[in-house]
This record gives C-alpha cells, sequence and structure tokens, in this order.
C-alpha cells in the first residue's frame, strides 16, 4: 500500500467540495488533495441546459440511486440521482437557484444548531453568487456561480404565471429575495448560455493557478482513517490499482453530500453501533445520528396536454425542429437547449392555515412518462408539485460492509398523515391554476 500526505483531504469535488477545495488552497500555504469517485466535467451535455435530461440517467457522471420499496407509494422505488462527476450534482442538476427560506435555516438553528441561522449562512451564499441583481443586502457580484434570469419568455410560462395571479398568488420576481411565496420565472445558474456550477467557478480556476492543489479522478474512497477519535487520513484506490493511504496533517473534509456521506463514515465505523456490527464493521464511534433523520421532497407530476403547440414537444417533434432548435442555440443561445428543468415555477401555502409556505409547483415546458424516456407526441408539458416542508423521516444504511455496494436509501415517503394531506391540498391547489385559461 501506497502512502501520501496532505495538509487537507477532501472527499468530493461537488458543489461543496469544489468550493472548500479553492477556499483552502488558493492563499498556497496548504496542499490540498481532492479525491472524486467520478471524472472530469467534459462531458458536452453537462454543459448544455437542457443537457440535464440525459446526464439524469447516464451512469457515467451519476450514481443513479434507487431507494427501497416504498410502502405508502404502491411499494414503487423511487429513482435518486446524484452526481459521480466534478461539480457533483450540481453539474448534472435542473440549474435552478434557490437557497431555501430563512425559516429553514432559523429552524435548525433553534433545534440545536448554532452557527446555521439564516443571518448566520447568508453571508456564505453571497460569497458563492455572481448575480444579475447586482449588489444588495440578499445577492452579491463576484462569486463562482453566475445567477441569470431565463432569456426567453415563453407564452406557456407567461399563461401560467397569469393564471397564477388570477388565483390570488403574488408576482415574484425574485424567489431569494425578501419572501419566497408568490409565482414566477426562476432565477438560474447559467453563464454565457451554459451551465453555471461551483466546479466551473471555484475549482477549475484554481486548478489552473496553484500547484499546491492536486485533483484526483476516479479516486474511490474506502474508508475513513481514525485515530484516537479523530479523522486522521483516507483509503482509496483508482481504478483495479492498489489502496493508497492519505494521511491529512490537518483535517479530512467530507463533501460527499446527504447519501455518500453518510455511508462513508459508517463504513469508518462511525454510526448506529447495532448497525454497524450487523455489518461486521469495527465500531470506532457511536453515533446514533449517522443516516437517520432523512428528509427528502417527494414531488407529483401533472402531466398536461396544451391546447395549442407551444411545447418544447412541439419544438424538437420533426428533424427540422431539432436542427433549428441546434441552431438557436449555436448561434444565439436561445430556444429549448437553453432551458433549465422548469423556467417557471410557484411557491405557496397548501392551505390556509399552515404558517408559513409549504409547497412549491414547477413547470416543465415538456412532457415524458417518466424520466429519461422519450417526450410526448402531443403538446405536452409537466406540472411537479413538491413538499417544502416533509414531516416524514427515513434512513440510510449499508447494504453490507463493501464500498461499492449501493447505499439502503429509505425515504419513507408519506408516512405521516401531515404529508398525505398536503399533496391532497397541494395538487388541488395546481389544478386551480390548469383549469384557469388565458
Amino acid at each position: 500500500m501506497s502512502e501520501q500526505s496532505y495538509d487537507f483531504v477532501v472527499v468530493g469535488a461537488g458543489s461543496a467540495g469544489s468550493i472548500m477545495a479553492s477556499r483552502l488552497s488558493e492563499d498556497g500555504r496548504f496542499s490540498v488533495l481532492v479525491l472524486e469517485a467520478g471524472g472530469w466535467d467534459r462531458n458536452v451535455w453537462i454543459h448544455v441546459p437542457i443537457g440535464f435530461a440525459k446526464s439524469i440517467i447516464n451512469k457515467g457522471v451519476n450514481w443513479c440511486y434507487q431507494t427501497e420499496l416504498e410502502p405508502e407509494l404502491h411499494n414503487r422505488k423511487v429513482y435518486w440521482p446524484r452526481g459521480k462527476v466534478i461539480g457533483g450534482s450540481g453539474a448534472i442538476n435542473g440549474l435552478i437557484y434557490m437557497r431555501g427560506q430563512p425559516e429553514d435555516f432559523d429552524g435548525w438553528r433553534d433545534s440545536g444548531c448554532p452557527g446555521w441561522g439564516w443571518k448566520d449562512v447568508l453571508p456564505y451564499f453571497l460569497k458563492v453568487e455572481d448575480h444579475y441583481l447586482g449588489d444588495t443586502d440578499l445577492h452579491a457580484k463576484g462569486g463562482p456561480v453566475s445567477v441569470i434570469k431565463p432569456k426567453d419568455r415563453t407564452k406557456l410560462c407567461d399563461s401560467f404565471i397569469a393564471a397564477g395571479v388570477g388565483i390570488g398568488l403574488e408576482r415574484n420576481d425574485d424567489f431569494n429575495g425578501p419572501k419566497q411565496d408568490g409565482i414566477g420565472y426562476y432565477d438560474l445558474t447559467v453563464k454565457r448560455g451554459f451551465r453555471s456550477s461551483s466546479a466551473r467557478g471555484a475549482l477549475h480556476p484554481t486548478k489552473r493557478r496553484q500547484p499546491n492543489l492536486n485533483v484526483c479522478v476516479y479516486a474511490h474512497v474506502d474508508r475513513i482513517l481514525i485515530g484516537k477519535g479523530k479523522a486522521v487520513g483516507v483509503e482509496y484506490h483508482v481504478g483495479k490499482s492498489a489502496t493508497t493511504r492519505v494521511l491529512a496533517r490537518r483535517e479530512v473534509v467530507l463533501c460527499g453530500g446527504a447519501v455518500n456521506t453518510p455511508k462513508l463514515l459508517m463504513l469508518s465505523g462511525v454510526g448506529p453501533r447495532e448497525h454497524l456490527k450487523s455489518k461486521g464493521i469495527d465500531v470506532k464511534v457511536d453515533r446514533q445520528e449517522v443516516g437517520r433523520n432523512l428528509q427528502d421532497h417527494l414531488s407529483a407530476r401533472i402531466i398536461c396536454r396544451a391546447s395549442e403547440p407551444i411545447t418544447v414537444n412541439d419544438q424538437v417533434r420533426t428533424w427540422l425542429g431539432k436542427i433549428l432548435t441546434g441552431l438557436n442555440f449555436l448561434l444565439r443561445r436561445r430556444g429549448p437547449l437553453s432551458y433549465a428543468a422548469a423556467q417557471a415555477g410557484m411557491f405557496f401555502k397548501s392551505r390556509t392555515s399552515v404558517p408559513v409556505v409549504d409547497g412549491q409547483a414547477f413547470l416543465l415546458p415538456f412532457s415524458a412518462e417518466g424520466i429519461g424516456q422519450p417526450l410526448h407526441a402531443f403538446s405536452g408539458f409537466n406540472l411537479s408539485v413538491s413538499q417544502s416542508w416533509p414531516s416524514s423521516r427515513g434512513t440510510i444504511e449499508l447494504r453490507d460492509a463493501d464500498p461499492r455496494s449501493a447505499p439502503v436509501i429509505r425515504p419513507n415517503y408519506l408516512s405521516t398523515e401531515e404529508d398525505r394531506t398536503f399533496f391532497v391540498d397541494a395538487i388541488k391547489r395546481a389544478r386551480e391554476i390548469l383549469r384557469r385559461r388565458q
């Protein structure tokens, strides 16, 4: 086994890991190693906005996880795409820029997480942004991630927004502004027509100018090395090569996201004692919270037929349409190839008795039966309703002690009456808009 040493070892080069690596290495004092299980973000569909529809099912850049059978979803499995590439999930997601409500963060602070209140985290959001609104109390310029409004204003989106205003929603042109509720166009993470991720804005420039930063791709971390209750390094391998041990003189920084970080902790002996022992893993630190309290925002899609040919389905139905769409993007950075997963959406209360906005609906300007499926032959679009504050709680556990095995993901969707009631009320609310002709 070969051995290396660095000041910092960053596991995962996704949205967080790319920025951590850039910040830790920027003054040249510290040596930083970044270990990414995927490869470099060279696939063209990562960078073309609508390309998320291909990246979201591409095993070359995606872990392509599945949940276990979900009892309240008629024992269906739910697809969980997670980025396995430089840029992480920020390289394959739908490009919508959303920071969350202040109440989200204040709730964490009040639950016993000091330093996670809205006023605590806002300065760090501002450091990330290069926002089209410039420097304000809630936005900033000069960060690694570009934030813009969609260049195209479509009849479909305009009609959706007008219908929402017609049933009493307020027009909101900045969901990351003073308040989140309302209906309008989303902010997108796009720069000069292409995806803007923390990898493109932070990691790539740093890698070019800083000799003290080393990025190792296709590096699968098997476990964290723990000595005297402290992470002191990791073991990883690249492909079929022998295991490499790397020691961290200062810190190991885990940036594997909500799935792979708890998985790696448990593989390393940090987690619920009985669960680890059942998988034959030596318990280093008994932490019952690892892999617990999993929360995910279930979405329910409403597939709609448009009364006019104004959807992406119509624009790319023929070879001529596909050619014109490609030329429009190449020459102007406009048209369907410049679209995010959703151009417009709304935040709303599912019913008047809830204290804060608890629902979101995305307008997808195309329709298909599911992820990775071909577009419908008819003029179609989707309205996807999502819950902002799920009360159902799930778990992430190990399938076995093999680092290559996918984790066991159990979100326990709709396991509470509160969540079931939300979707009944929220879908009724969404249908009000769909029934309102403009």
